[in-house]
């Protein structure tokens, strides 16, 4: 039996078809794919992969399947490990990347790797019932151990991303959130005594996404990064394709070999980012009539970037049930402070704009003059 140790959930012992489907390629691949995308330039320490994370996510699904059905679920687990395969460079930067040029999502990528290509014939090959898989994947049935709101993905990034980047503020009691995690009519739900422990992750998520995936600065690095990507696209040295290919380094080096990229390129890699002209809470703007108004300056595309800061998880509401199994109420009518932190989340934007300082009064005269209109 292989052991392997992570830093995070300790040790893993993946069955011999795990092991397999690890060592497939487009799970290697995700050796060279960081889990924060450019975070590490404000972030030092999160260099850490979307490789780790998945095995993480694998070993998260084994021990909630023990804890909530009793026993092991293989197929569960798998989707666990494969549920992040389709993730393109640098992760989540370049989400809407794929948007744009292939009208595709990381989750569509890892579909069809599931459906064809070499992961497809390991998986075939070892029997797994790829229809059942793929349910699991999108969250049908008990996928939504893997998805959901207290699901694996979100422990262990959580977890993983508060290790490697130092910030305590993702630090959850994990041990405590499974022995509390049930099913209630075909979804995850949480015993009463577990409401504490629910409050804590999704304040946990909320300070994450404040501090760090929300960070002005990660916010600035996401965006040259994709002003690069479009320009080398649009320019033609870049096929949409090869969004799908590229690692990180790799990416990296493509954009540094093509002319209309290659500032921005350079200035990612020396951490040279925009600073900031504007930055504070807002209600509904036009950015697009903002960027028209700073192009009229004379000001290039590839010199600013704008960005409309959102929080994410305004959705997310948990069952709660007593001992007994029978439904007491959702937890945003049990806690106030979900109640409170499902408003916040629904409604706060934050209107990010940024450039080079040597036009910094160009940027944000015009900024001011758009939001004034």
């Amino acid at each position: 039996m292989i052991h392997i140790r992570d830093a995070v959930v300790g040790d893993i012992e993946p069955t011999d078809i795990e092991l397999k489907i690890i060592e497939s390629q487009p799970m290697q691949k995700l050796r060279y794919v960081k889990q924060l995308g450019l975070d590490n330039l404000v972030y030092p320490g999160a260099n850490h992969t979307r490789f780790e994370h998945s095995l993480g996510t694998m070993q998260i699904t084994r021990e909630l399947a023990r804890s909530m059905f009793g026993k092991d679920d293989e197929v569960l687990e798998y989707a666990g490990l494969l549920h992040d395969v389709g993730h393109c460079a640098f992760s989540h930067l370049s989400d809407g990347l794929l948007a744009r040029y292939l009208k595709t999502t990381h989750e569509k990528l890892g579909e069809e790797l599931i459906k064809k290509g070499p992961l497809n014939d390991v998986l075939t090959e070892n029997g797994v019932p790829i229809k059942k898989l793929l349910g699991y994947f999108n969250g049908v049935g008990n996928g939504i151990v893997v998805t959901g709101a207290l699901g694996s993905d979100r422990l262990d990034y959580l977890m993983r991303d508060s290790h490697y980047t130092g910030v305590a503020y993702g630090i959850i009691d994990y041990q405590r959130v499974r022995t509390r995690l049930t099913i209630y009519k075909g979804k995850p739900a949480i015993y009463e005594s577990g409401v504490q422990s629910a409050e804590s992750i999704l304040v946990a998520r909320y300070s994450m996404f404040a501090s760090v995936y929300n960070h002005h600065a990660c916010r600035i690095a996401k965006s040259m990064y994709e002003k690069a990507v479009e320009s080398a696209v649009d320019s033609g040295n870049l096929e949409p394709n090869e969004l799908t290919t590229l690692d990180d380094e790799e990416m990296m080096h493509r954009l540094h070999s093509v002319k209309e990229s290659r500032e921005l390129a350079k200035r990612l890699r020396e951490r040279s980012l925009y600073k900031r002209v504007y930055y504070d809470y807002v209600d509904d703007v036009d950015t697009e009539a903002i960027a028209r108004e700073v192009e009229k300056t004379g000001v290039k595309k590839n010199d600013y970037v704008i960005e409309m800061i959102k929080f994410r998880g305004s959705t997310d509401n948990i069952d709660v049930v007593n001992k007994a199994g029978d439904y007491v109420g959702k937890l945003t009518e049990i806690s106030p402070l979900v109640e409170t932190l499902m408003t916040v989340l629904g409604t706060r934007k934050k209107l990010l704009v940024a450039c080079d300082t040597s036009k910094s009064q160009k940027v944000k005269g015009a900024v001011l003059k758009a939001m004034k209109k």
